[in-house]
């Protein structure tokens, strides 16, 4: 990992815009969540780490997909810094299963301070980040880690599944404010660019990172450009095992229903 460049890739709209050769064939890809609704195969197809996170009921399902898409990737390992959400992936990739890892307590106490801070977690994409400078990466290139900023989350449109628990105008909104603040996301950064231990480029020109990151030179070398992908899941599988997703869907509105009578109930 110290001589190779490592790519940690979101599901953002610069994923479309990157131009050739600041991403190479040889660089390392670390992928992120529902990478595989991607309608091009925007970073190849080769897989070295996908990291896995998000709502641990959602994940039985997110796993199942990827699964199916088993012969469209060549995944090599995934992680998870969430410990909820690792047995669904176990059910079908424990054997390409790694833990997280901090390159040191001091990192791993840093974001546990600022989670503390924040009353949130980072998203996904920082957590991909942390793990690739456990792993010992002196050289990161983002690419579709957009902070949800913009008018549109992902190059894809997500499937009804998809819009009924996650919400109808999820590839609209911007980060979820239960869970995150792009606040925090953006001190990890800066807690992890002060060490002076790993270098963090972005991958296109402009964007929501450009005040905080150099951009990436254009290397020598065999580019990642985009390629169509004719065959690409339009949603998450509808059970996985024996567990159907619209159990949870009912389960989830259930939930939601429970929250709006408890607020109402509430004395001003």
């Amino acid at each position: 990992m110290t001589s190779r460049p490592v790519i940690v890739a979101g599901n953002g709209m610069s994923l479309t815009r990157i131009a050739p050769g600041r991403v190479l064939e040889t660089d390392f890809i670390i992928r992120t969540n529902n990478f595989f609704f991607e309608t091009h195969y925007y970073l190849g197809r080769r897989v070295d780490l996908a990291m896995m996170g998000g709502d641990p009921r959602v994940a039985p399902f997110m796993f199942e997909t990827l699964w199916q898409c088993r012969k469209d990737y060549d995944l090599q390992g995934w992680s998870s810094f969430n410990p909820k959400v690792v047995p669904a992936g176990n059910r079908r990739f424990s054997t390409l299963f790694q833990p997280m890892c901090y390159r040191d307590a001091h990192v791993e106490r840093a974001v546990e301070a600022l989670c503390a801070k924040y009353g949130k977690v980072p998203m996904t994409g920082t957590y991909a980040l942390l793990m690739a400078h456990g792993m010992g990466a002196e050289q990161v290139i983002f690419a579709g880690v957009d902070l949800y900023d913009g008018g549109r989350r992902y190059p894809f449109e997500p499937g009804r599944h998809y819009r009924d628990l996650m919400g109808a105008d999820v590839n609209a909104r911007g980060a979820d404010a239960r869970l995150h603040d792009t606040a925090l996301d953006r001190e990890v950064l800066e807690m992890l660019l002060a060490r002076g231990d790993m270098a963090v480029m972005r991958s296109v020109e402009t964007g929501v990172l450009e005040s905080q990151l150099p951009l990436a030179p254009q290397r020598e070398g065999p580019a990642l450009r985009p390629v169509p992908r004719p065959t690409a899941p339009t949603d998450w599988a509808p059970r996985s095992g024996a567990y159907p997703i619209r159990l949870l869907k009912v389960l989830r509105r259930g939930s939601s229903l429970r929250r709006k009578l408890f607020q109402r109930n509430i004395p001003e």
